[in-house]
C-alpha cells in the first residue's frame, strides 16, 4: 500500500514538472500589432522618403571627404603670391597617449610654374595649465619644418615712393626649423613663445624681359642682396581674449629679435600688432563683416640692416599669402614698417556660392616718421567665393586702386 502512495505521489510530482516547463516556455504569438500597423497604411500612408540632397551638396560632400581623408588626401594650396596652386599629397598621423594628443603632418605640393613647398610638423596638446579656461583650451608644442622655393619674385624697392618702373626680380628659398609654446592661462589670456632657425638663399631671376635683382639694386638699397646668414628668430606673444558675443575678437601682440650670429649686421627686433573682428548680425553664419587690422615696426641698431627679404610688403597678398592692397601688384609695396586694415563683407548667396565685398589700405614705411596721409593707399573690390558648410573654402576677387587700376586675386583661405 506504501508503495503505491510512493509511487503516485512521485507521478505528480512529475506532472506537475513537466506542467511548469510547459508553462514557462509557452509562446503566444500576438500578430495583431503587425496588423494595426498594416491597416493603418491604408488609412494614412506612410510618408515618402526624403528626395537625396542636391547634386552640388553631394559633390561637396565627396571634395570634402576627398581632401580630408586620413592618413593620406591630396592637398590644393596657394604656394606663394605669382605661383599659382600648388598639388600634393598630406599625410596625418594621430598618436595620441593619454591626456597628451599627439599628430604628425606633412604637406608638399608643387604649381605648374615651379613653385613648391614641403611642411613637416609635429603638434602635441594638453589640458591648459591655467585657470578659468574652457576644456576646448590647449596647452600646444608644435616642432615644425618648412621649406619652399619661389623661383620669380619682383622687388619695387623700399618705402612707400616705390615705382613700377623700378622692378627688379629674383629667387628665393628658405628653410625654417623651430619649435613653438602655446598655453591659455585663463579665459581671458594666452601666451606663447618660439625658437627658430631661418636659412634664405636669393639670387637674381633672369630671361627674356627680365631685370635681374641685382642689377637694377645694390645692397645699399637692398639690404641683403649680397649675403644671407643663418638667423635666430626669437618671438614672445600674447593674445588677449576677450568676452565673446555676436562678435569674435582675435588678438595677437609680438616681440621678434632676429639675431645674426654671424657678423651681428643684420640683427634686428620687431613689434607686432595684428587683430581681427568678426561681427555676425544675424545667428545665421552664412553672412558677416570681418575687420583686420595690423601694425609693425622694425628696427636694427646703428650699422645694422633689416634684410629686404624680411621686411613687410603691401599689395596683392604677401609671401604668406594674406590679401593687403587687392587692387595693386603682389608685393607691390616693401618696408620695415608698416599699418594696414581691411573691412570686407561676405554673403552666402545661393548653393556654394557667395559674394564678398571689400575696402582696404595702408602703408609702409622706412621709419615711423615717413607715416603720412599722402603715402595712404586704397583700394576696394568685389569677388565671388566658394563654400562648404559654414566655410569659405576659395575666394576670387577683382581689387580696384585710383592709382593702379585692377588686379586679381585668387587665394585658398587657411585653416
Amino acid at each position: 500500500m506504501r508503495l503505491w502512495v510512493t509511487l503516485g505521489l512521485i507521478g505528480a510530482l512529475g506532472c506537475a514538472d513537466r506542467t511548469s516547463a510547459y508553462a514557462q516556455g509557452l509562446a503566444i504569438n500576438n500578430d495583431w500589432p503587425k496588423v494595426a500597423d498594416e491597416c493603418g497604411d491604408v488609412v494614412s500612408p506612410p510618408p515618402p522618403p526624403p528626395p537625396p540632397d542636391a547634386w552640388w551638396k553631394r559633390t561637396i560632400a565627396c571634395a570634402s571627404g576627398v581632401f580630408t581623408a586620413r592618413p593620406v588626401h591630396p592637398t590644393v594650396k596657394t604656394t606663394a603670391p605669382g605661383g599659382g596652386l600648388g598639388v600634393g599629397p598630406t599625410f596625418e598621423i594621430d598618436a595620441n597617449n593619454g591626456k597628451w594628443q599627439d599628430k604628425i603632418v606633412g604637406t608638399a605640393a608643387r604649381s605648374f610654374s615651379g613653385f613648391w613647398f614641403a611642411d613637416v610638423a609635429f603638434r602635441a596638446t594638453h589640458d591648459a595649465f591655467g585657470r578659468g579656461t574652457s576644456a576646448r583650451d590647449r596647452f600646444a608644442i608644435d616642432v615644425y619644418n618648412k621649406v619652399r622655393s619661389l623661383p620669380e619674385l619682383p622687388f619695387y624697392g623700399l618705402g612707400p615712393n616705390s615705382s613700377l618702373g623700378d622692378l627688379g626680380s629674383f629667387s628665393e628659398r628658405d628653410d625654417h626649423l623651430g619649435v613653438d609654446l602655446f598655453n591659455p592661462f585663463s579665459a581671458n589670456l594666452a601666451a606663447g613663445a618660439r625658437v627658430e632657425s631661418i636659412w634664405t638663399s636669393i639670387a637674381d631671376e633672369t630671361g627674356s624681359g627680365i631685370t635681374p635683382l641685382s642689377v637694377a639694386f645694390t645692397e645699399a638699397t637692398a639690404p641683403g642682396l649680397t649675403t644671407q646668414p643663418n638667423l635666430i628668430h626669437l618671438q614672445a606673444y600674447v593674445k588677449p581674449r576677450p568676452a565673446r558675443h555676436v562678435e569674435r575678437a582675435d588678438y595677437t601682440v609680438s616681440y621678434d629679435a632676429y639675431v645674426d650670429h654671424g657678423t651681428g649686421h643684420y640683427s634686428f627686433q620687431r613689434f607686432e600688432i595684428n587683430g581681427s573682428h568678426t561681427i555676425h548680425f544675424t545667428d545665421q553664419v552664412e553672412s558677416f563683416l570681418t575687420i583686420t587690422d595690423r601694425v609693425s615696426f622694425a628696427r636694427a641698431s646703428t650699422g645694422h640692416a633689416v634684410p629686404f627679404f624680411l621686411q613687410e610688403t603691401l599689395g596683392g597678398s604677401d609671401i604668406d599669402n594674406s590679401p593687403s592692397l587687392r587692387g595693386f601688384k603682389d608685393y607691390r609695396f616693401r618696408g620695415p614698417d608698416l599699418a594696414t586694415a581691411e573691412v570686407s563683407y561676405d554673403q552666402h548667396v545661393w548653393a556654394f556660392i557667395g559674394a564678398v565685398g571689400f575696402y582696404d589700405f595702408g602703408q609702409v614705411a622706412t621709419r615711423i616718421s615717413e607715416f603720412s596721409s599722402s603715402h595712404l593707399r586704397q583700394s576696394y573690390g568685389l569677388g565671388v567665393t566658394v563654400w562648404a558648410g559654414d566655410r569659405v573654402w576659395l575666394r576670387a576677387s577683382w581689387g580696384y586702386s585710383a592709382a593702379e587700376g585692377r588686379h586679381f586675386y585668387l587665394g585658398i583661405p587657411a585653416f
